[in-house]
C-alpha cells in the first residue's frame, strides 16, 4: 500500500521538446485489487476501525481520546486526537493525522 500521495515525475522529450509530466501515486492502479482500482479509490472503502469517543495509546505511550475522523489526500483513513473525548472541548488541543497503525486502542466508547 502506498502510505502518502508523492507526485512521481517523470521526463518525456517529445520532437525535441522535454516536458515534465507529474503523475499522483495514489491515482496509480492498485496491482493487489482484482477490480483494478486505483490506491485512492481502494482507501476510500476502508472504515475508521476505531470509534470516536475512544480512549487510544500513542507509541510514546501518552494517552488520549480519538475526536475525530479524517483521511489523508489519497483516502487513507486518519484520526484526530485530544485530551478530552467531549468534540466541544477539544476545538484547540487536537493533533490530526494519525494512522491506525500508530493507535493502540484501550476502551471503546
Amino acid at each position: 500500500m502506498i502510505g502518502g500521495n508523492f507526485p512521481l515525475i517523470a521526463l518525456l522529450s517529445v520532437k525535441g521538446y522535454i516536458m515534465t509530466i507529474f503523475i499522483n501515486v495514489a491515482d496509480l492502479k492498485d496491482p493487489d485489487d482484482p477490480q483494478g482500482r486505483s490506491y485512492r479509490e481502494v482507501n476510500r472503502e476502508k472504515n475508521h476501525e476505531i470509534p470516536l469517543g475512544s480512549l487510544v495509546e500513542l507509541e510514546s505511550g501518552a494517552r488520549v481520546f480519538v475526536v475525530k475522523h479524517t483521511r489523508d489526500c489519497d483516502e487513507t483513513p486518519l484520526y484526530s486526537l485530544g485530551i478530552d473525548p467531549d468534540p466541544e472541548q477539544h476545538k484547540f488541543f487536537t493533533s490530526n493525522g494519525y494512522g491506525e497503525e500508530s493507535l493502540t486502542q484501550i476502551t471503546r466508547r
